[in-house]
């Protein structure tokens, strides 16, 4: 059966890199989703949650995953300016940005009925570990090995989670007290899982796109304010949006869409719908798709080899002409709730960019930005 399945993934992997827009040159870069997003903000919040019966333990996410801390960006950048490509440029990571939490303070003063947002920049002062968490995302940008685009304004749906908060689950009402947002439900629970809030693009009646607009347009914003300039591509949570909202993102300064394989939200209790687009292809107002075709994420075990698995997936990627764009979230890189998960997500990944350059002298190192520019050549 796994060598089914292996010939099967070989298949798929091949299927994704032969169609469309091919380029000349091997292109190499890193998109990593949920950069500014709160999800368990200290080991003692951690095992507080554990002990109350939350499997946080039994999720990668919710066992590894924080707000970057200073030493979480200081580590990647030294792993990341350890290799250099053919022409003498460092790798660079495309984080995809949250611009904004919940503000949990706010929120219990108007007694959980009305949702209230803080800036990244007042999240990272929560903490001694992240209140230089900024200062290290603008040196890393000078650097040219952290060139943020556009996530979301939360790495969540406000309605539906203030909704979940106000009107708790015995999960919520802890997971609230601790200032986490997490996807773990209680042991006792048989729907382990919850990721109803978690889609910042999700609805149940197509009545709350003009909401989800105005919060496009307004994390867009905080991101120009943020970082110095507009944020020319993007990918949604969870990969969930519909078309529509495209417009919205068209209008705001986005040019390209890394989701090339999304999901539209059809309305409540009926099912999301698969699309899945060739490299180059276009949306009804211009903007470019390209797709995520190798993957990195020791987060999600361990104990997998991830250095050979994404070679192996880089080398179908330019056998077809296409980049190696290569999946790798940010829980990768935290060490907060555990430093092991840190410290071998490094090692692998610094072996990974040594194999990279062995087997592949000539590859460019790029951002995300860049890569839109090099598809509209073509």
């Amino acid at each position: 059966m796994s060598f089914i399945h292996s010939v099967e993934r070989k298949l798929a992997k091949n299927y994704v890199n032969f169609r469309g827009v091919s380029l000349c040159k091997k292109y190499v870069l890193f998109e990593s989703d949920d950069w500014g997003a709160i999800r368990t903000p200290d080991r003692a919040s951690y095992e507080r949650m554990l002990k109350a019966g939350i499997q946080v333990d039994m999720d990668y996410f919710d066992r590894y995953d924080s707000l970057e801390s200073a030493k979480d960006l200081e580590e990647l950048f030294e792993v990341l300016q350890s290799v250099k490509d053919s022409n003498g440029k460092s790798v660079v990571i495309t984080p995809l940005a949250i611009m904004a939490n919940p503000d949990f303070e706010a929120i219990d003063a108007n007694r959980k009925t009305q949702y209230v947002l803080e800036s990244v920049e007042k999240t990272y002062q929560r903490h001694p570990w992240t209140e230089k968490s900024f200062l290290l995302v603008k040196q890393g940008i000078v650097a040219g090995v952290y060139y943020p685009q556009f996530h979301a304004r939360e790495h969540l749906n406000a309605t539906r989670w203030l909704h979940a908060v106000a009107n708790p689950t015995e999960k919520e009402r802890i997971a609230y007290e601790n200032q986490s947002v997490i996807i773990s439900r209680m042991a006792n629970d048989p729907k382990r899982i919850n990721l109803d809030y978690f889609p910042t693009f999700d609805f149940d009646d197509y009545s709350e796109m003009e909401q989800l607009r105005a919060n496009m347009k307004d994390g867009l914003l905080m991101f120009e304010r943020l970082f110095g300039y507009k944020s020319v591509s993007f990918c949604p949570p969870c990969s969930i949006i519909h078309d529509d909202l495209f417009k919205t993102a068209s209008d705001n300064g986005i040019k390209g869409i890394q989701a090339g394989q999304h999901f539209i939200p059809q309305g409540k209790n009926l099912p999301i719908k698969k699309v899945d687009h060739f490299w180059g292809s276009q949306t009804a107002y211009g903007q470019i798709y390209w797709r995520r075709n190798c993957t990195f994420e020791p987060a999600k075990n361990h104990g997998k080899d991830w250095v050979d698995s994404c070679l192996a997936e880089m080398a179908i990627a330019f056998r077809w002409g296409k980049p190696a764009v290569i999946n790798t979230h940010r829980v990768n890189y935290i060490g907060t709730l555990d430093s092991f998960n840190r410290e071998d997500s490094l090692r692998q990944l610094k072996r990974l960019l040594k194999e990279i350059i062995k087997f592949w002298p000539d590859v460019e190192f790029i951002n995300s930005e860049q890569l839109y520019y090099a598809l509209c050549q073509h």
